[in-house]
């Protein structure tokens, strides 16, 4: 009798430990307290040069981006404008976290015949249409809680080109919607600054109106 009620304790005992080990286990890979990863920091030093004003874009991003212990950010320059007779630029950021994509940043100069075909061809080809909000900025300017962007007026002569400039949120933080849209605007704003000074453009951007 003494055996058998000894064997039952060590059986419910060990299938304590079981559920025990278990959970402790997803705490930990759903990253719950005490496990949960220290967030890592997001330095204005370290943020892409195509995000312009680096402490004002390192804020937001803080405001946007999900907790990851590393962030990196990789700036790349495909076309630099080297004169007012060149017609192209084109420059773009990625920020990962963890090993995974949290933002693409692009600025390229186009030409459309309106700012309407911008959206359309552009934006549209990334999020539906019925996602985004205008705001007012530049010629066209649109944005919800994974995108902005901008359609910015740069080269006077011609048919006047201009900077498509956007900035796409791949994962978002904790931020609510309007946080987060808020948030890519200023990304967004930021980037066509630089780009528009970097780009050597003679037209009025208009990024801030």
């Amino acid at each position: 009798m003494t055996a058998t009620v000894n064997r039952s304790l060590l059986s419910l005992a060990g299938g304590i430990t079981g559920v025990l080990v278990l959970g402790f286990g997803l705490a930990y890979a759903c990253g719950a307290p005490p496990f949960e990863e220290e967030r890592g920091e997001i330095k204005a030093s370290a943020v892409c040069g195509t995000l312009g004003s680096s402490s004002g874009s390192a804020a937001a991003l803080r405001e946007v981006l999900p907790d990851k212990s590393t962030y990196v950010f990789d700036d790349a320059i495909t076309d630099a404008r080297t004169d007012d007779m060149d017609l192209s630029y084109e420059r773009s950021c990625f920020v990962d976290g963890d090993g995974k994509q949290l933002v693409v940043a692009t600025v390229e100069m186009l030409q459309y015949d309106n700012a309407d075909d911008w959206r359309k061809d552009v934006v549209e080809e990334l999020v539906p249409a019925s996602s985004v909000k205008p705001f007012v900025a530049a010629d066209k300017a649109v944005a919800s809680r994974e995108i902005a962007a901008l359609y910015v007026p740069c080269v006077r002569r011609g048919l006047g080109r201009h900077l498509s400039v956007v900035v796409q949120l791949k994962q978002p933080g904790k931020a609510d919607d309007e946080e987060l849209r808020q948030g890519l605007i200023t990304l967004a704003r930021n980037a066509a600054r630089f780009a528009h000074q970097q780009a050597k453009c003679d037209a009025p951007s208009e990024v801030t109106r």
